[in-house]
């Protein structure tokens, strides 16, 4: 939902702060007191197209900052936009949009500093704005197939038919590659050739490179390594004072005693631990002396510094270690082998090709059925809502293109409607607003208020299925009343119910079905005209709902007529 709402030097409003609330929110006011303004800064906070004309007079830039607080599915989706961009999320999304006299736009979202591009796709599952706006998705034909998918409950087959196209886009990169130019296939052959020689003629194994730097560390300091063993051998035993001289005379000194005082026979075991690890200690290190050559030998010297040097070049090139190098030469390896091979694999990634072809027009046809099916019932349903919302006369239709189910069988790469990873149908709403009229898109032909109504007649039978969140109605009330009026209310009350709703009216009967109720004015302040917004408690609301009832004069009647609407 959209909780928060903040708009700076922005046409005829200086500053305006909405906090919003779940559940059916009305603004109402006088024509041009702003009201319209607020959804045409919320529409630039969603991506809209931005001119400096929006900005108010002196100032230098407009400001529009939204804190939107997406749950569900929607949430997930955001998320998953968020993450590939770098942008962190923490389940509220906040959003701010400058515009600058210089022409210069500027969007942050959690901070970070974005496109208009991306903020257009995040914002996207956010709010649905009905009337003449951007964001509003009856305008936007390629997402007329999404709400039909999201009514048959497609979710299965699209997830199959996403996976069959990723296959066959790899596929075709996989092939285009292998059928490059044959100059650049032999040149490449070559270059990998030479680099899998260089590295094999070093004939390297996994781990020597360790092992020679310990060697060489070693031959360095071969005669003071010798040395230091030879004296540590001498002090621990071999000298007439050794370490194990002294430790036995101490242990027979003691042992002499021991009998004669408890703790003496401690420290007399002690002391033989002592002497049995030192002489241990000493019998290692004369081993190691015997089996390792610790003579100064520079020839074997010079020929460690310069195998490492070899292998320094070849990390240079292929690695930071001689594993990922021998690595890198059996992937090269296995490049040569498809290079050398191309046509016979080219041949066997066409024959996959195809079955993957064949196999996504399977899932694309069983797709396409299963719209066809469902669009039919849409049709219905969203016709029988607009018989309630007074456009009873109206021929609502879901077009497809290819009109018909194609066969069974995948046709030619260059023939019959192109694979995508939603299938291969295209679906656009029309609408004959009269009988006898061809039905024509819903963009060239239907007013603010129309689309509204036919918003509302849709998201009234998706409304358990539809992730976006926050619906705003602009013009809903154009050219109703009555009877009509109050459908256009309970439906907009039992949409709430699932969705936020902000509704712009100037009828009482649906602003006294609002939980919420907003009131716009527009006011003088030192010559300038300024635009505010604030919250109705109980008794003001009568008194707005009454003004909408009497117009300018409110008397007792329309007083109590809108207590009447407000249940109070």
């Amino acid at each position: 939902m959209l909780a928060h709402l903040v708009i700076r030097n922005f046409a005829i409003i200086d500053h305006l702060e909405i906090p919003l609330k779940s559940g059916f929110t009305v603004l109402t006011g006088e024509t041009g007191a702003g009201k319209s303004i607020i959804i045409d800064a919320l529409n630039l906070l969603l991506g809209g197209r931005a001119s400096t004309e929006v900005i108010r007079t002196d100032e230098q830039q407009a400001v529009v900052e939204g804190i939107f607080e997406p749950t569900g599915a929607a949430a997930e989706h955001v998320a998953e936009l968020l993450d590939v961009r770098g942008i962190e999320f923490d389940d509220q999304l906040i959003i701010r949009r400058i515009v600058s006299r210089e022409g210069r736009n500027k969007v942050f979202i959690n901070g970070s500093l974005t496109t208009v591009s991306n903020l257009a796709e995040i914002a996207r599952d956010l709010v649905d704005i009905s009337g003449q706006h951007e964001h509003y998705s009856l305008v936007r034909v390629d997402e007329h197939i999404e709400l039909v998918d999201s009514f048959a409950d497609a979710a299965d087959e699209l997830a199959q038919m996403d996976l069959a196209f990723r296959k066959i886009r790899r596929l075709r990169r996989e092939i285009s590659s292998l059928r490059k130019d044959d100059r650049d296939r032999l040149h490449r052959i070559d270059f990998l050739q030479f680099q899998v020689a260089e590295i094999d003629s070093a004939e390297l194994e996994r781990g020597e490179e360790e092992e020679h730097e310990q060697e060489v560390e070693r031959l360095k300091y071969a005669e003071r390594i010798a040395d230091a063993v030879s004296a540590a051998s001498l002090h621990l035993h071999d000298a007439s004072d050794s370490a194990v001289e002294q430790l036995g005379r101490a242990l027979a000194a003691l042992r002499r005693v021991a009998e004669h005082d408890a703790p003496l026979q401690e420290f007399a075991q002690r002391l033989d631990e002592i002497n049995t690890v030192t002489t241990d200690l000493f019998r290692d290190i004369q081993a190691y002396e015997d089996d390792t050559d610790l003579d100064a030998d520079t020839g074997r010297l010079d020929a460690l510094i310069e195998r490492l040097e070899e292998i320094k070049k070849l990390r240079r090139k292929h690695g930071s270690t001689v594993g990922e190098i021998l690595d890198r030469a059996d992937e090269m390896r296995q490049e040569l082998h498809r290079l050398k091979h191309s046509e016979e694999e080219v041949e066997h990634l066409e024959l996959e090709l195809d079955e993957a072809r064949q196999k996504a027009w399977t899932i694309a046809r069983k797709l396409s059925q299963k719209r066809r099916d469902a669009a039919l019932k849409l049709q219905q349903r969203i016709e029988s809502e607009l018989a309630d919302l007074n456009m009873g006369r109206a021929q609502f239709e879901i077009a497809f293109e290819p009109p018909q189910l194609p066969s069974t069988s995948a046709p030619d790469t260059d023939d019959g409607p192109p694979l995508t990873a939603r299938g291969f149908d295209t679906v656009e709403f029309l609408l004959a607003p009269n009988p006898g009229e061809a039905p024509r898109p819903l963009a060239n032909i239907a007013s603010g208020g129309e689309l509204s109504r036919i918003m509302l007649a849709i998201k009234s039978v998706l409304v358990d299925r539809d992730r976006v969140s926050t619906y705003i109605f602009d013009e809903i009330d154009t050219g109703i009343g009555g009877t009509t009026a109050d459908v256009v209310g309970e439906k907009i009350v039992a949409t709430s119910k699932a969705h936020q709703v902000l509704c712009i009216t100037h009828l009482a009967s649906i602003a006294s079905r609002g939980d919420h109720h907003y009131l716009v004015e527009k006011t003088l302040v030192d010559d300038r005209t300024r635009s505010t917004i604030r919250p109705l408690d109980d008794e003001e609301r009568v008194e707005a709902i009454a003004l909408m009832l009497g117009g300018a004069r409110v008397t007792a009647k329309t007083r109590d007529a809108a207590r009447d609407l407000l249940g109070s």
